[in-house]
Formats: structure tokens, sequence, C-alpha cells
């Protein structure tokens, strides 16, 4: 159904910032008043977010391993319920999307959201600087703002993105959500200056007593940001085995990936082309 829509909710989970730019650029390209709920940190998720009932909700979150990662699916699964116009939006390492994208598009459709568009986009990757290196770049941000004027289009008409268009794998047979083994975290005594940005970075505050030297690695997801984010570039991976097969997959999938974007068909002329 179209929808009177006078407010965007921006909802998005960014440990180490690609998601976050991308979802603000296609809330630019929107231009419907934004309420943002940056939900990256432990104190970001502390308070539900109240949706208002004419509010387009833009869901935007990261790729672990072909699969969204826990903490995103708490947070899409606490969201109010109602007949709401949503946008599914993921973010992945130039690997590929796996099931993440379906995966959003489910869980929107669990709370009864009525997905207008959908979208993968490439960051930089958690655990290479090869890998979509500084993306997303200004063409990511100029085709995000694009397709968000795409998506304020669909808000005018009935048509709805069908799940089969994004995929026809079934959830019952979605890749297995692997949690990364255990990483060792090497920090470099000469360069760390006790900053703690590394802690007050993390996700899912898994550093212990505030001590950068002592991660949690059962509860640690693997995103980096303590080391993508420190500016001191103090912290690095030193597990062999991972950073093999870091390299088989920076071998394996070094050539730069397009956005992958799904909009209703019959949009005016000047969206040809964009999906």
């Amino acid at each position: 159904m179209a929808h009177q829509v006078i407010r965007n909710a921006l909802v998005y989970f960014s440990p180490t910032g690609a998601t976050r730019t991308v979802a603000k650029s296609i809330a630019q390209g929107l231009a419907i008043n934004p309420r943002e709920f940056d939900q990256t940190l432990p104190a970001d998720r502390e308070k539900k977010i109240a949706l208002e009932d004419a509010e387009f909700v833009l869901l935007a979150f990261p790729v672990y391993g072909g699969r969204l990662p826990p903490v995103a699916r708490e947070i899409v699964s606490q969201l109010p319920k109602g007949k709401r116009p949503a946008a599914a939006v993921v973010v992945f390492g130039n690997v590929g999307p796996g099931d993440a994208l379906a995966e959003l598009y489910d869980l929107c459709v669990s709370r009864d959201f009525e997905v207008k568009a959908a979208g993968a986009f490439i960051g930089e990757h958690s655990y290479s600087s090869v890998l979509g290196r500084n993306r997303p770049d200004d063409a990511d941000r100029e085709r995000a703002r694009v397709f968000g004027v795409g998506i304020r289009q669909t808000l005018f008409s009935n048509s709805v993105i069908h799940r089969e268009t994004i995929s026809k794998t079934p959830p019952a047979t979605y890749r297995a959500y692997q949690p990364k083994q255990s990483l060792a975290f090497m920090l470099k005594p000469r360069s760390c200056e006790v900053c703690r940005f590394c802690i007050h970075s993390c996700p899912v505050g898994a550093f212990i007593g505030g001590d950068p030297k002592r991660i949690d690695l059962e509860r640690c997801i693997g995103c980096a940001a303590c080391i993508k984010l420190c500016p001191h570039k103090a912290r690095k991976f030193e597990d062999d085995d991972f950073l093999d097969d870091v390299a088989i997959m920076v071998a394996n999938h070094s050539e730069a990936k397009e956005p992958v974007l799904f909009l209703p068909p019959n949009l005016p002329e000047y969206m040809g082309g964009i999906g």
C-alpha cells in the first residue's frame, strides 16, 4: 500500500563505520526528516526504539560470514510491529552478501514491515585493507544517495519487493552462522598509548576490566573495530591459520564488486538501471 510518510527512522549497527556511511547516504537521497538510531555501542541499545505510525524504517547492518551478526537480529526483533514501509540494506566486505540480505528481509516481515527496497553495498573488509579498500568510496555514496531517491518514489505506490526477487533460499537452508573462532590479538606494547579508544569503540563490551590487553574472546564478535579504528595502529591479528585463511580470501575475491540493489519496477525513467 502507499504511505503518507513524514519521518524516516534510520536504524543501523556499524562497528567500523562503513554501514553508517552507506545508511546516511541513502537517507540523504530519501530527503525525509530522519531520526537516527545508531545501535553500535551497548549504551546505544539500552533504550528501546519507539517508531511512529507514519514512519519509514531504513535498516542497515554489516555481513559477517554471509549472515547477519546476532546483535543485528536482536535489534530488529525488538522493533515494534506495524504496517510500516521499510528498506533492508546490508554491507559486505567484497566477498559476498551470502544469506544476510534475505535474512534481513525475513526479519522485516516478522515485524509486519512492507519491504519497499533492498540492497547490498560494499565496505572495506574487517579483516583486510585489500578487500573493498577505502569503500564505500565517492561512487558508492552517490549510488546509495540515488538509491534513496528511488526508495522515496516507492512510497507513493503500492509496490513492494518480493522475497524471491532477493533469494529463493528458504530460511531453513541458510548457511549456518559460524561465529569466528577465538582469534589471538596482538597488542604492540611500544605502539599502545593506553588511550582506551579500542575499549570505547567495542560494540559488545568485550574488553575486561577496562584493560586493552584483556579481551573476552567468547563475547568478541570479530568485527575488528579495535584493530581498524586504533589511532596508533597498535593492534593486529596474530593467529597464523586465520591469517592464511584471509590470504586465500583476498586471492579469490580481490576484484572489486558492485552494489546489488532491488527496487520495484515502473519507477520514473531516470531511475532505470539502478538494480
